[in-house]
């Protein structure tokens, strides 16, 4: 879960390139995601006969349903959300006031900043299930925006970063704290703090060998929370 909700896509269902040959295919060009997991397989020991444990650990490649042609039939109803969710407006005057705000489009399958055109991608509030995780997010990928070499100029988003990276984690945990910071600000902070959390956590264990990582990410986030709410001078 962790390593899928990285991606943004606002819909939970994925499916390995064999199982999306059932009855459809992954586009051409599309690219996968990750998946790793492990368990523990209990077997008796040839030599004591008692129960020994074996660690495995297995990883697959796997694709987003909005990546495959053909499934759409497959897709549980209801589960591309379209909740009655209606915007908070002490949220969207926060987006509304950000200082060189970058350009918000809708309708896309997942939630991301490009900063090569300065836009932020949302999916419409309707497919998040709350009003409050859509601000959430929406507060996430502006925070990214902070870092263009037109703003702050964060080196995790102008220099060149790979998935995965220290560079890369350190910038997710760089925007998902300003995104708790404008959660308090504008008083969701109770809706969204248990996903921020977990979101946090996942990161810091992905990049843990830095013991400074959490002061220099908070210094950071901080900036870019004053940022958004007009209280920088940059």
């Amino acid at each position: 879960m962790f390593l899928l909700s990285a991606f943004g896509y606002s819909s939970p269902f994925w499916l390995t390139y064999r199982q999306a040959q059932i009855g459809g295919h992954v586009r051409e060009g599309e690219h996968g995601a990750p998946l790793v997991f492990w368990k523990e397989w209990e077997r008796e020991d040839r030599d004591t006969g008692e129960a020994a444990k074996i660690p495995i650990l297995r990883h697959y490649t796997v694709f987003h349903a909005s990546q495959i042609d053909g499934i759409d039939h497959l897709i549980p109803p209801g589960g591309v959300f379209d909740q009655p969710n209606t915007p908070i407006e002490r949220c969207q005057q926060v987006v509304r006031n950000m200082p060189r705000r970058p350009a918000i489009r809708h309708d896309f399958d997942r939630a991301f900043y490009r900063p090569s055109d300065d836009m932020v991608g949302m999916p419409k509030i309707g497919a998040f299930d709350t009003a409050e995780a859509y601000h959430a997010t929406l507060f996430h990928e502006l925070a990214h925006s902070t870092g263009h070499k037109d703003r702050l100029n964060r080196p995790s988003i102008v220099e060149a970063v790979h998935f995965g990276s220290e560079s890369y984690g350190k910038e997710e945990l760089i925007a998902e704290m300003t995104a708790a910071f404008l959660c308090g600000h504008t008083g969701i902070e109770t809706a969204t703090l248990d996903n921020s959390a977990a979101y946090v956590a996942g990161w810091l264990r992905a990049i843990r060998k830095d013991a400074r990582l959490v002061v220099t990410a908070a210094a950071a986030a901080q900036r870019a929370a004053d940022f958004v709410l007009g209280q920088s001078a940059a």
